[in-house]
């Protein structure tokens, strides 16, 4: 599956980058869903709103690829996956936001910070993907293959990074023969495609819980619950009110050590950022390999969604500040 990559050279439309045949749309049908595609009411900004957000980007020279077009049984239209690269390559900066649908403060933040993420575009490579599920995002559904949220019915998320996972016990197997979703598939096969020229250093994910009361913050880099941005992003969460689980077990039955949980095999892209080796078609290869990958999961049982928002800007803001 070829992901579509066009350079942005204006607003008005893109040209195409060597190697990819497919046809383009212009930015503005890109970054225009269509206005019938409502967006669940609970405070979140219009999915219309969150792409268009991105505009500056392309302004600055941003490049932006259409990773997928997906389009879940039940839905009338595609929305598409998108990624947005900053003009310098290199040793990268990687933020992933909206994998589940039913955890908006994320892309809200993003949304809200394109400024902050340009001006750190100019200075270090980035990779944005804002809205991994833009489905899930509209309808307020975490998974695709389910009509809502749901503790008891498996869902396939489109992080899901299982097919390119090794065996905990055996390293030149997967975990899974294919992958879960085709969602899934291409944001696997984009993030390894891109870490040829945008190897990730720094991986963030903005998640939330609405099954937790108090927050917490996985690592799954190198360094584990020892890493400096992982404390960092502990004491941003505190500094901004959100109540924190500082020691026991999460509901998965993970360990918490001061707010932090190290490394965990869950299958998600996740762990994928962060892996050394991993399975491509049956063979081993390189991995991403990120020496940080954190995870910051915000309680949404009894926080306002405002609140949630502005926390994950403050995150976000802080990782940015101490990653040059």
């Amino acid at each position: 599956m070829s992901t579509r990559r066009v350079q942005a050279l204006c607003l008005a439309g893109f040209s195409l980058l060597a190697g990819h045949a497919a046809a383009v749309e212009p930015a503005g049908a890109v970054l225009q869903p269509p206005a019938a595609v409502t967006t669940f009411d609970d405070g979140r900004a219009p999915i219309q709103q969150i792409f268009a957000s991105y505009r500056p980007l392309l302004e600055q020279g941003w490049s932006l690829d259409v990773v997928y077009e997906s389009q879940p049984a039940g839905t009338d239209v595609a929305l598409p996956i998108i990624a947005l690269r900053s003009p310098l390559q290199g040793p990268a900066i990687w933020l992933f936001t909206g994998i589940h649908g039913e955890e908006p403060a994320g892309p809200n933040a993003v949304a809200s910070l394109v400024d902050d993420l340009a001006a750190l575009g100019r200075e270090r490579p980035v990779v944005l993907l804002p809205l991994c599920n833009p489905h899930g995002y509209a309808r307020n559904w975490r998974y695709l293959n389910i009509p809502v949220y749901s503790e008891t019915i498996e869902g396939s998320s489109v992080g899901d990074s299982s097919h390119l996972l090794p065996q905990p016990d055996q390293s030149d197997t997967a975990r899974a023969a294919v992958a879960s979703s085709p969602e899934a598939e291409a944001l696997g096969r984009y993030v390894i495609e891109m870490s040829a020229t945008y190897p990730p250093e720094v991986s963030i994910d903005l998640h939330e819980d609405n099954l937790i009361e108090k927050g917490y913050v996985y690592s799954q880099g190198e360094r584990g619950a020892e890493d400096p941005l992982a404390l960092a992003a502990r004491q941003v969460l505190e500094q901004t009110g959100i109540p924190l689980e500082m020691n026991g077990r999460t509901r998965f039955d993970e360990e918490i050590v001061n707010g932090v949980i190290g490394p965990v095999t869950d299958s998600s892209i996740d762990e994928l950022m962060s892996s050394r080796w991993i399975i491509v078609d049956g063979k081993v290869q390189a991995g991403p390999g990120a020496r940080t990958v954190l995870v910051f999961e915000t309680p949404a049982k009894n926080t306002t969604l405002n609140q949630r928002i502005e926390a994950h800007k403050a995150l976000i803001r802080s990782q940015l500040a101490v990653t040059d």
